[in-house]
């Protein structure tokens, strides 16, 4: 089984733990009590559950993925341009990853973390060849 190693933004260890494999990344997060926020339930409509993966980065992403980077690229937000950022709501767990959350709860900031996510993407992806550097 995969192993995920959450860690803070000074690549110090929050929590490690295993999922089985083709697990989507931010149930299994949500599941093992990572603070991360996912305010649209995970469905690659609000960016707040988005992680650098600093090991174990996809090749691929979804098409629904791609599209909102490129779309929030041209609002002159080029982090999204970023070659290790994902959607934790748009990757499925493969192999071994070392992620670390962006966005964490602040009481100021959101009202809640966000509402659960099923065990399956959504919407239904199309997979494409991951071309960020």
């Amino acid at each position: 089984m995969p192993k995920i190693t959450v860690v803070d933004f000074m690549r110090k260890v929050e929590k490690e733990f295993e999922v089985e494999k083709g697990t989507k990344l931010l149930k299994a997060l949500i599941d093992h009590g990572v603070d991360l926020v996912h305010t649209c339930g995970g469905n690659a409509k609000c960016t707040t559950c988005r992680v650098n993966i600093d090991v174990g980065t996809p090749t691929k992403e979804t098409q629904a993925q791609k599209d909102l980077f490129a779309k929030k690229v041209k609002q002159g937000l080029p982090q999204f341009g970023a070659p290790r950022m994902f959607l934790s709501c748009q990757i499925i767990v493969e192999n071994d990853m070392m992620v670390s959350p962006s966005e964490r709860f602040n009481h100021v900031i959101h009202d809640s973390v966000g509402r659960d996510t099923g065990d399956e993407i959504t919407p239904d992806p199309v997979w494409v060849v991951l071309e960020r550097e």
